[in-house]
């Protein structure tokens, strides 16, 4: 991309309302319209669903005319088709929002058939409790208000002078927006089509690795070995465990929502501040990597983050709280999808790379490197180094020339490799091969 080249890119924008109680039943009532039209189409399209495959166990010939179709505009039909009916009340929440409604349920059928996700479900109420206008029937009145379609005009606690300014000299317009209800509160999301001057693709002058940790979230060096970057893990779930806990307790005392029982007001007072502790702690992890990653974004040329397999870390039921907390796959999207904007890439560094245990002067790789053992000591060069500066100046030497996966032990990481684990050359004829998987034993 030339220097100075200004293109289009899609950004959120996020607001915490203040509304009026009549506004925050009218809020309400779109939530559930939206969670209506929903459930209902969704119902329609299974049962055809069973009826199809019922049809199928008993030999009758079913076609592909048979099957009801859920791209947005067939779900758009069967909703007009029977809206009267089902649901007399529509007209009094915007049009929009069921259609946002199909439009979303559409996209979670496409990507049930293309195998990307698991079948739709249904929503319950309480969950997931969002919906979606056109971004026609949206206007910011000023930086602290906005006028919704038929809900009128909202305040919100937070300034949105930034936005504002960009819709007033028309580097800016609103696709759509998005209401949500989370732990009592509603928030407003913008998706907005701007402008923006994104610059060429800068040189690697300034290089940094960042090594991902949980006594130290996010530790920084460059290749020369300078440590630039030490934040440390404010443990926010743990500061709040105590009392959120304590928040739990009072709840589960209370008489909450149960079928065909309403809850108690003493319920819900208690339900509102168990909610308001686990809205702290997400905002206060929010607000810290957005700046981490912000600051990344602008000040460096190449950001070297770990290719980390989250998911089968959390398997580790030890480490799971802290890793879940620490939120280092959120860290790294938000860092993916800044860095364009200033001029700067990402790399990720092989899954398999041994960070931690190659010596960053030497270049020699140890066979272990337990995780309680915090310093690495290079046995060949002498080097003693905290562990994650070590690794963190690894990262920001890569050079995408790690040895292939699979060709050294996994558990091992690139370390030696036992001869009892090692593959054998010649493969076992078929009727003696066994069909079950070996288990690796860590190394």
């Amino acid at each position: 991309m030339s220097a100075g080249t200004i293109t289009k890119v899609h950004q959120g924008f996020s607001y915490l309302l203040d509304p009026t109680p009549e506004q925050r039943s009218l809020l309400s009532s779109h939530t559930g319209a939206a969670r209506f039209c929903h459930n209902f189409l969704l119902g329609v399209v299974m049962e055809n669903w069973k009826q199809n495959r019922e049809k199928k166990e008993t030999g009758e010939a079913v076609n592909q005319e048979d099957y009801l179709g859920t791209r947005h505009l067939d779900l758009q039909k069967l909703w007009y088709e029977r809206r009267a009916d089902t649901a007399p009340w529509f007209s009094e929440n915007a049009s929009s929002t069921y259609n946002y409604a199909q439009v979303h349920l559409a996209q979670a059928f496409s990507n049930f058939h293309a195998g990307r996700a698991k079948v739709p479900q249904f929503k319950s109420k309480g969950r997931c409790e969002t919906f979606t206008v056109a971004g026609g029937s949206t206007r910011l009145v000023d930086s602290h208000h906005v006028r919704l379609s038929r809900i009128g005009e909202l305040k919100t606690y937070e300034s949105m002078r930034k936005l504002y300014r960009h819709l007033e000299r028309d580097s800016a317009r609103i696709m759509s927006a998005t209401v949500s209800e989370r732990r009592g509160k509603f928030y407003l999301s913008f998706t907005v089509e701007m402008s923006r001057m994104i610059p060429a693709l800068r040189p690697p002058l300034r290089v940094i690795g960042v090594d991902l940790g949980i006594s130290t979230l996010y530790t920084g060096a460059t290749p020369s070995g300078k440590q630039v970057l030490n934040v440390a893990n404010p443990r926010n779930y743990q500061r709040h465990q105590v009392k959120l806990a304590r928040a739990q307790r009072v709840a589960s005392r209370r008489q909450g929502p149960r079928k065909e029982v309403a809850p108690s007001n003493r319920w819900k007072r208690a339900n509102a501040r168990t909610q308001k502790v686990h809205a702290d702690i997400a905002n206060a992890r929010k607000n810290l990597i957005h700046e981490t990653t912000t600051y990344l974004a602008k000040n460096y040329d190449r950001v070297v983050v770990e290719d980390l397999n989250v998911k089968g870390m959390l398997k580790n039921h030890s480490l799971a709280k802290h890793i879940s907390d620490a939120a280092w796959g959120e860290f790294v999207r938000q860092l993916e999808y800044k860095a364009p904007w200033y001029g700067s890439t990402v790399v990720k560094a092989d899954r398999f790379f041994p960070s931690s245990k190659t010596c960053s002067s030497c270049g020699a790789v140890k066979a272990k490197l337990p995780l309680e053992i915090r310093t690495y000591h290079c046995e060949a060069c002498g080097l003693t180094l905290d562990r994650e500066i070590n690794a963190a100046i690894n990262l920001a030497g890569w050079t995408g020339n790690s040895t292939p996966a699979g060709t050294r032990s996994v558990a091992g990481r690139r370390g030696e490799i036992r001869p009892k684990r090692q593959r054998l050359v010649v493969r076992a004829h078929p009727d003696e091969a066994s069909t079950e998987t070996p288990t690796i034993v860590d190394a």
